[in-house]
């Protein structure tokens, strides 16, 4: 045993000695702040609501730390996020502080600014809204058109109740039949309107067009 613990006892000695050197000049060098101004995440937004407000999406981080690991910080070392999985519906208002920074160690974080967030959850609803294939080309292709149809003919969505008053219908991508002889199918996807709305499952369809003889 005496023979183990006596075995590069000089290496282990100059190690230790360094350590103790890199741990003196780390926590002996005074402290400087720097700032920066990072982006700020939105995590964890409960299932069946929406975020529907302007939220602040950057947030200014002054940190505290050694001046010479501050030389080498970067800001994509640094990130802020707001976890809103124990948010309800409604308006909140989402306290930012040190745990809501992440940074590398060795750092602090002194301040968070803005000190807060203000979130609105609304939830939303799922309803059936019917599918109409939109088919592009020329006029007269369009004219021998004797019907359309749509498989599924309609898709379940996800919204908020207002934005229902704006989803009659549902419209696929336009579609340029190859031929005006007989029956023409091509599969689209269905488009949906700039917002909160979301197509539940898939959002492509099988669309037919039947032609006059």
């Amino acid at each position: 045993m005496k023979k183990m613990v006596r075995k590069n006892l000089g290496l282990k000695g100059l190690a230790l000695g360094l350590s103790v050197v890199l741990w003196w000049f780390v926590t002996g060098e005074s402290n400087v702040h720097v700032g920066f101004a990072v982006p700020l995440e939105i995590r964890n937004i409960p299932q069946g609501m929406a975020l529907t407000n302007k939220v602040v999406r950057q947030v200014d981080v002054r940190l505290a730390g050694p001046s010479t690991l501050i030389s080498a910080l970067q800001q994509k070392e640094i990130s802020a996020a707001v976890d809103l999985s124990g948010a309800k519906g409604g308006r909140e208002t989402i306290p930012l502080t040190e745990r809501s920074v992440k940074v590398p160690a060795g750092f602090r974080v002194e301040r968070v600014y803005p000190a807060s967030v203000e979130v609105v959850l609304e939830k939303l609803e799922r309803r059936t809204v019917p599918v109409f294939p939109q088919v592009g080309g020329a006029s007269k292709v369009r004219a021998r058109i004797a019907k359309t149809e749509v498989d599924p003919p309609s898709l379940e969505v996800e919204a908020l109740p207002d934005e229902f008053s704006r989803l009659k219908m549902l419209t696929t991508e336009e579609i340029e039949p190859g031929t005006t002889e007989g029956v023409f199918t091509a599969r689209a996807r269905v488009n949906l309107p700039e917002g909160h709305a979301k197509i539940v499952g898939n959002p492509i369809v099988l669309v037919t067009i039947h032609f006059r003889k």
